[in-house]
């Protein structure tokens, strides 16, 4: 198994949002490198994001983003509110419309299996994602996700 990156939560959050646009990942790269994203902006799901600011600090912090675009990467820290930002940036989930928030957590979102299997990839280290309800007929189970008990 490749090793993936951990990436800072502001960091992973532009990723995710960066390629919320649609945009291919070499775009995406290429616009990082160029600090210039006026042709993705309006496409991402948060355009208000300070993606020159997120690049700035990755460029500190010597996080080479490219590479979290070539070999993966999971979150170190991500809280609740993260948790939602991700939900929404990568599967289009809304709270109250697709999930309910609970203390420790979200339930009842629906997912295909594959996508559930990338969503726990993300988040493994803090949380675990379960599953509800086995696939209906449009091959999508219901799921929740809850803080890993240590």
């Amino acid at each position: 198994m490749k090793h993936k990156m951990q990436l800072p939560l502001p960091l992973a959050l532009l990723v995710e949002n960066c390629r919320s646009s649609g945009e291919s990942d070499a775009h995406i790269v290429a616009c990082i490198k160029s600090k210039e994203f006026s042709s993705i902006m309006n496409r991402t799901a948060e355009p208000s994001m300070a993606f020159v600011e997120r690049v700035q600090l990755a460029e500190e912090l010597h996080i080479d983003l490219e590479e979290a675009f070539r070999s993966g990467y999971e979150f170190g820290f991500l809280h609740l509110n993260g948790l939602k930002k991700l939900l929404r940036f990568r599967f289009s989930l809304q709270a109250e419309r697709d999930y309910s928030s609970v203390d420790d957590g979200v339930r009842g979102f629906e997912l295909n299996e594959h996508a559930a299997n990338e969503l726990q990839a993300l988040i493994h280290r803090q949380w675990q994602v379960v599953q509800d309800r086995e696939a209906d007929v449009s091959g999508r189970s219901l799921f929740s996700i809850h803080l890993k008990q240590e």
